[in-house]
């Protein structure tokens, strides 16, 4: 095919890096699936996620750049309303599930006929979005005074405080991936280094001390409002030396966060080089097709199976990095999103990823793309679709560059 001809539409690199993701996410659901936690048809329902998810991807590539800037500020209210509904709903209606509380907090909408809905998972990039907005408009580094430099990260707090501590209510695992997100972005925006440091001080010295108090002041943790299940993934990942963690093993085995990883790492160790194969899985893994994924992966396809699945994403993350440098003078909004974007990719698949080889403590975060979950594919889709768009677009202004 000519390159010129090629339309600017046709972006191969990143049609077959979903391609490739949606052939792992189905193929590893369809395995998981034998254990029976969300039924043997599963892998069909993310197969209608994914075909969502294309839909919303071709819907947003309708839109130019400046117009998905506008709509970031109306996504963001959105998802912040959503946030607030979940959280003052009710935990049933008619004496059906609509807002129930598991685990000490409500982070699903039950839906009748589709399933659950999870704004969280929304909210990541509404949050993207408005951060983008916010630190694309700011004066380019070289022309800013350190009191531009304030008032900028002034506004990414007051952009950010509120999604984040409506989430950190729900879950504090997703408010951790926000705040990482935010982070990332603010040190790419070009603030003094001098400020970066001193903010990145204060908030290593803030999880410091949270954690210290998890882990050895576990019932004055309970006291302001750190629920009992977040304390038992903190402990659980530490050595069973702790007192702590001699508590959180009280709990049944079978429901704990350190037997999910143990099952996690003996599927891992159990498939090898090659694998055992998708209908030959021997290792009972709790929550295999959402959060313990990749330890289907590793029994089902070995250590090739896993190997490839991290290649799949350094090659996304590769390309994400390349387009935040290519559209930058075209795009400052697009550029900083593919940042936070980036950012998002980076931080749930090292920590999912590290919980299942048992490096991380469990969160609750799924791998991206893979693991199962309408919330999380569509989420994530939308966010692909919106960096995809700025490929083409970027595409295109070289195509005009170059004529």
């Amino acid at each position: 095919m000519n390159k010129q001809n090629t339309s600017p539409y046709y972006q191969g690199d990143l049609i077959f890096i979903f391609l490739a993701f949606f052939a792992i996410s189905v193929i590893a659901i369809y395995a998981a699936g034998q254990f029976g936690q969300y039924g043997s048809n599963a892998w069909t329902r993310q197969i209608i996620y994914y075909m969502v998810g294309v839909i919303c991807i071709v819907a947003i590539n309708y839109f130019d750049l400046e117009q998905l800037e506008k709509l970031s500020l109306y996504i963001f209210i959105g998802g912040i309303m959503l946030l607030i509904l979940l959280k003052v709903a009710p935990a049933q209606i008619g004496g059906h599930d609509f807002a129930p509380i598991k685990n000490g907090a409500k982070s699903w909408f039950v839906l009748p006929g589709i399933g659950t809905f999870q704004p969280s998972e929304f909210m990541k990039i509404g949050l993207i979005m408005m951060l983008a907005s916010v630190i694309g408009k700011s004066t380019p580094r070289g022309k800013r005074t350190l009191e531009d430099d304030i008032f900028l990260l002034l506004k990414i707090a007051g952009v950010a405080a509120v999604p984040v501590g409506l989430i950190f209510l729900q879950d504090a695992g997703t408010a951790a991936v926000c705040m990482f997100i935010v982070v990332v972005m603010v040190f790419l925006s070009g603030v003094n280094w001098k400020l970066i440091s001193l903010i990145g001080s204060v908030v290593v010295l803030l999880v410091a001390s949270v954690l210290a108090v998890i882990i050895l002041f576990p019932d004055f943790a309970k006291t302001i409002g750190i629920q009992q299940y977040q304390i038992n993934r903190i402990t659980a990942w530490l050595p069973d030396s702790s007192s702590a963690a001699n508590q959180a093993q009280t709990q049944d085995a079978s429901g704990s966060d350190k037997y999910q990883v143990e099952q996690a790492i003996m599927a891992i160790g159990a498939g090898q080089i090659f694998g055992n194969g998708i209908k030959n899985l021997k290792v009972y893994v709790p929550e295999a097709q959402t959060d313990m994924i990749f330890s289907i992966i590793g029994e089902a396809f070995g250590f090739i199976g896993c190997a490839f699945v991290v290649i799949m994403f350094f090659f996304l993350i590769y390309r994400l990095v390349v387009l935040i440098d290519r559209i930058h003078p075209y795009s400052r909004f697009a550029s900083f999103f593919c940042v936070g974007y980036t950012a998002l990719i980076v931080i749930h698949t090292f920590q999912n990823i590290g919980m299942n080889i048992g490096v991380m403590p469990v969160t609750g975060i799924p791998l991206l793309f893979i693991s199962f979950g309408g919330s999380s594919v569509l989420s994530v889709l939308i966010g692909f679709g919106i960096a995809y768009n700025a490929s083409v677009q970027l595409t295109k202004y070289q195509s005009y560059l170059f004529k």
